[in-house]
């Protein structure tokens, strides 16, 4: 399957879903593990083209937002249209603060990582009690994951080809085939690769020659091998660091490292 037949699929399953009242967008680092915990289907859906931003008349954010905001607001992101409410968080003030103005739909900040306060959102949204025993199957599954995506990035494999499969497996929606299709791109060969900290890659990742990792900053998972479990486990990959970017999106207002910049 091509991976870009992966999104296309998404689109048309999360249109599906929608029926349900069971689909959320995620924007940020967002614990998708505690939103589906709860019957939801998680999106994350932060915009990834430039094309899409033209003729649209609010550019003054960074790339990142200019994209995001623009597919919001024309319409064009089927999991944005798709979702009965957004989940942000607050790594970014810009962001929260204007999406909340950028849309009708109920806008939920994740402050602080405080997962107890989602929690308490989540069980008011689903009128259903927390599922420890659910939450806890889902977050084994979610560390799997990110073991088979720090086995693949060992691989000798292209950097952009394992971005590629990294990033298009978040639309698998069945979290049992998506670390299926994972694993299946793994195999026994090895080779050193310089890994490059990016707010997202998605956007940029064609411009990048090294490994892309995420998860540190404004969007994207931090994937490594966990030993944590449970709450341990989401406060440790979605807790925030003192980090500074290799690389920033055009017009990020969160660093002053202009000549790091890549553009969308």
């Amino acid at each position: 399957m091509e991976y870009l037949d992966i999104r296309k699929n998404a689109y048309i399953e999360a249109l599906t879903l929608s029926e349900t009242g069971k689909v959320i967008s995620l924007w940020g680092r967002v614990p998708w593990e505690i939103v589906e915990s709860f019957g939801y289907k998680g999106l994350y859906s932060y915009g990834i083209d430039k094309h899409v931003t033209e003729g649209y008349d609010d550019n003054n954010y960074c790339d990142m937002l200019n994209s995001s905001f623009a597919y919001l607001e024309l319409g064009k992101c089927p999991f944005m249209f798709s979702s009965k409410f957004f989940i942000v968080d607050d790594n970014c003030k810009i962001r929260y603060e204007k999406l909340k103005e950028k849309t009708d739909k109920e806008v939920y900040i994740y402050k602080d990582n405080d997962y107890k306060s989602l929690i308490k959102f989540m069980e008011e949204k689903s009128k259903e009690p927390f599922n420890m025993d659910k939450f806890v199957d889902i977050v084994e599954k979610s560390k799997q994951i990110s073991s088979a995506i720090g086995k693949l990035r060992k691989c000798d494999v292209d950097e952009k080809r394992i971005y590629e499969v990294e990033y298009f497996s978040k639309f698998i929606f069945d979290v049992d085939e998506r670390l299926s299709f994972i694993r299946g791109h793994i195999d026994e060969s090895f080779r050193e690769k310089e890994v490059a900290k990016i707010q997202a890659g998605a956007g940029i990742y064609k411009k990048i020659v090294q490994l892309i990792n995420e998860g540190y900053f404004c969007e994207g998972e931090l994937h490594k091998d966990y030993e944590s479990s449970g709450f341990e486990f989401i406060k440790e990959k979605y807790g925030k660091f003192n980090l500074e970017p290799d690389y920033i999106i055009r017009g990020c207002n969160q660093f002053d490292i202009d000549y790091k910049t890549i553009k969308y």
